[in-house]
């Protein structure tokens, strides 16, 4: 049994407790000793994997993505037509003519379905693989599973990353502290002027804050005299300052290396940009990383632009996926948070930086060690609305992945004729996230969660059947 961490007693000020304070005292994610992080990510075929996972904030439609359904009844047959891919058989939506090309390098998972038809315990269920009792998260994301149980590739690159945060409508680390959240990039960074914050602060004032910790550190060990566990512990401690302070991750953050001809097929803007930026951070060590992927435009747009964006299409669907430009289409009354955005919408924007993440991987030769995942957190439902859109809906949807031993071209289970339910069996978010945990070489069965009254599993899914080749 492995498990990241150990039990704690309650009374006692530990040394993990004490640093916990630090944590919420300074605002610095220390690192903390886990055992499992020793075995370096590294699946049985000796791959050291790592995820760049797209998500759809606010829900896409499958049937305007990767299951059109031609011969729905009227009310539910949206207006695109259905493509051919290149793989014989496997249709997706015609707005996608890039990704169609590239269909034999990633799977379909049509039999998709949720518990939750609402953004938050909807997005809380499907990035952490765990169901959010009453619509709150204890259980983390992924990434911050993964960063807590594989630790930290390469000093001073953070081991997951959110881009522009870890999920819109989630509470990434949950239970298990600030010590394993996201790094988060906000910005935009196709920008000129674009920098990660947060690191600026003078060395003088870091070395202040680390006399401080070490004061905490030391008080911990007092009721910690474990050797091996203090000396591991100062590893991560050090990899820690070491990522805020050597401009690692900013180099890897500067696009400009990269050919124009390159940045222009990902997209000349703030969300292909986010998507070569995912390739650079995962090219120069970090394990996770998640994209918010979604057009900062349209009648529901966040004041705050930095996190801006939603597939959330309860009106006007086909002229919402395509574009925001403009005002609201048939004389509509603009929401108050209307934002208008001339580029292109949500589905062309996908077409293009995804399309173009998989051919860039796969010419790296990083593709056979990168899962990727582009999902949402449900689909839509069959019925258009009267507004011409389509609302929340849990019972169906579909995932893509791609890459880290999923099979290329696979297209797995099937909706009805009118998308409404799986009619294969249904793959939930827990059979995701034990999916996930198989393509890290995680044993997810065998893998329990630390510091909890009864012995919990990170995962009580199973893994898709004909996910990996």
């Amino acid at each position: 049994m492995t498990t990241f961490g150990t039990q704690t007693a309650f009374g006692v000020l530990t040394r993990r407790e004490a640093l916990q304070v630090g944590v919420g005292m300074f605002g610095l994610s220390l690192p903390r000793f886990l055992e499992a992080s020793q075995t370096g990510g590294r699946t049985a075929s000796g791959q050291d994997v790592s995820c760049i996972c797209l998500f759809l904030a606010g829900g896409p439609s499958h049937f305007e993505t990767w299951d059109p359904k031609p011969l729905a009844r009227d009310g539910i047959r949206g207006i695109w037509k259905p493509q051919s891919t290149s793989v014989p058989g496997t249709f997706i939506t015609e707005k996608m003519p890039l990704l169609a090309k590239l269909a034999h390098k990633y799977a379909i998972i049509r039999s998709w379905q949720g518990r939750s038809a609402s953004h938050s315990g909807g997005s809380m269920h499907v990035m952490s693989g765990m169901y959010p009792a009453r619509n709150k998260q204890f259980f983390p994301n992924f990434g911050c599973v993964i960063h807590a149980l594989q630790g930290t590739r390469v000093p001073g690159i953070a081991p997951h990353v959110g881009l522009p945060v870890d999920a819109r409508y989630t509470r990434s680390p949950a239970y298990l502290g600030p010590a394993y959240a996201a790094f988060d990039i906000t910005g935009d960074p196709s920008a000129s002027d674009f920098r990660i914050d947060g690191l600026s602060l003078p060395r003088d004032r870091f070395e202040g804050r680390r006399s401080l910790l070490d004061q905490i550190d030391n008080l911990g060990r007092l009721a910690d005299q474990n050797s091996d566990v203090i000396s591991a512990h100062g590893r991560f401690y050090e990899e820690a300052f070491t990522t805020l302070t050597s401009g690692a991750i900013q180099r890897a953050a500067n696009l400009d290396e990269e050919p124009r001809r390159l940045r222009e097929r990902y997209g000349m803007n703030i969300y292909g940009q986010r998507v070569l930026l995912a390739r650079r951070l995962i090219e120069a060590g970090s394990r996770f990383v998640t994209i918010n992927q979604a057009v900062q435009g349209g009648p529901y747009t966040s004041p705050n632009r930095q996190i801006a964006g939603t597939w959330d299409n309860h009106s006007d669907i086909f002229s919402f996926m395509m574009t925001y430009g403009g005002r609201p289409p048939r004389g509509r009354k603009a929401h108050k948070n209307w934002m208008s955005y001339e580029g292109p919408g949500n589905v062309p924007q996908l077409d293009m930086s995804l399309s173009t993440l998989l051919e860039d991987l796969d010419e790296r030769g990083l593709l056979d060690s990168t899962l990727v995942v582009a999902m949402g957190e449900f689909g839509r439902t069959p019925r258009i609305n009267s507004k011409g859109g389509r609302d929340h809906y849990a019972r169906a949807g579909s995932v893509l992945m791609a890459g880290a031993g999923i099979r290329g071209g696979a297209l797995i289970g099937a909706t009805d004729r009118d998308g409404t339910a799986p009619v294969t069996r249904p793959c939930t978010p827990d059979d995701f996230g034990a999916s996930i945990y198989r393509a890290f070489g995680i044993d997810y069965h065998n893998t329990y969660f630390p510091r909890l009254p009864r012995p919990t599993r990170i995962s009580d899914g199973e893994v898709i059947d004909g996910l990996f080749g």
